[in-house]
């Protein structure tokens, strides 16, 4: 499959250098405003892999090309997030295969009127929600599967304030940390737990923050985190209990409690996004829709990350999810 990537800054790197490893893949164009060099991209609040494009990828400062380009089977979208739609929009009018960064879009009536485009395309369209195969969120989810009588659970995610990114930085334009950075763990919360009965959420800090509660009939989940002081380290846990079990993450340690004995889960080591784009390349090569991680949850968690900024920007007002 030959695939176009649009969008070569921060995560678009790293998208480059897994589809470079994926067998049968070819990256066969890039489209960024900036020249791909051997050195960056740089920016970011992780250090994530990145490698020099080979030569025999074609670079533009057009990434209209790259989508129309009609030797390309399908578009990895990592543009900003405000051109997400349009470039979305032209890709399956082009026929092409999508697969975009989260977050799909920044309003609900967006999300609805992609996946009805989608729908209409026949093409694969998947949001990449990189925790979904990133170790131990999938162990997480089959941990909470199994588990009865869950009664909370709490996710973090934290880091410094964005100062690397002019359009991230600018909330009118990337919505904020709650779209952007904690929409990865609203998306866990509704895959381990599915839809709230209410939420709210307040603000816990000076920069961009949230401590959201979902609550259901029988538990609590708390979402909690967002941009902090430009300097603070980029900082990723979740605790789940239950009445007689519990699971924990913290500071890249894995742990599982039944009654009074814990242990240590050891993981295999995985590239995530390698793992995310391969398997979003085997849809389009099947044609099935990835199960793994529906448009339409995607959507979902946009709708979440949209309710409970509502409610932070309301003194936590309690809001219904239907």
């Amino acid at each position: 499959m030959n695939i176009g990537l649009i969008g070569y800054g921060f995560m678009g790197g790293a998208h480059a250098a897994a589809i470079t490893h994926i067998p049968g893949a070819t990256l066969v164009a890039v489209g960024s405003q900036n020249k791909p060099s051997a050195d960056g991209p740089t920016r970011g609040n992780l250090d994530l892999k990145t490698e020099p494009l080979p030569d025999t990828v074609r670079w533009t400062p057009d990434w209209q090309e790259v989508v129309d380009d009609p030797t390309i089977d399908a578009v990895d979208i990592c543009l900003p997030t405000p051109m997400h739609r349009e470039a979305i929009e032209r890709a399956f009018a082009n026929g092409k295969h999508v697969l975009c960064e989260k977050p799909m879009a920044l309003s609900n009536q967006d999300c609805e009127e992609l996946l009805a485009l989608a729908k209409a395309s026949g093409r694969i369209f998947m949001i990449a929600h990189v925790l979904r195969w990133m170790q131990p969120y999938p162990y997480a989810f089959e941990f909470v599967k199994k588990t009865n009588d869950i009664t909370t659970a709490t996710l973090r995610r934290s880091t410094g304030y964005p100062h690397w990114s002019k359009w991230l930085r600018d909330i009118k334009v990337s919505g904020g940390a709650i779209p952007d950075l904690l929409l990865h763990d609203l998306d866990q919360a509704l895959q381990w737990f599915g839809d709230p009965v209410t939420v709210s959420a307040t603000s816990i800090g000076e920069v961009d923050t949230m401590h959201a509660s979902l609550r259901y009939a029988d538990k609590e989940i708390i979402v909690e985190g967002g941009w902090l002081a430009p300097e603070t380290p980029f900082a990723a846990s979740f605790s789940i209990t239950a009445n007689d079990a519990s699971l924990s993450f913290a500071e890249g340690k894995l742990t599982e409690t039944h009654g009074n004995e814990s242990h240590e889960v050891k993981l295999p080591e995985h590239d995530a996004y390698y793992d995310e784009i391969a398997y979003f390349i085997e849809c389009c090569r099947t044609g099935n829709a990835p199960a793994l991680c529906t448009p339409e949850s995607s959507a979902k968690a946009v709708r979440l990350a949209l309710l409970l900024m509502q409610s932070r920007d309301n003194n936590g007002k309690e809001l219904s999810w239907q």
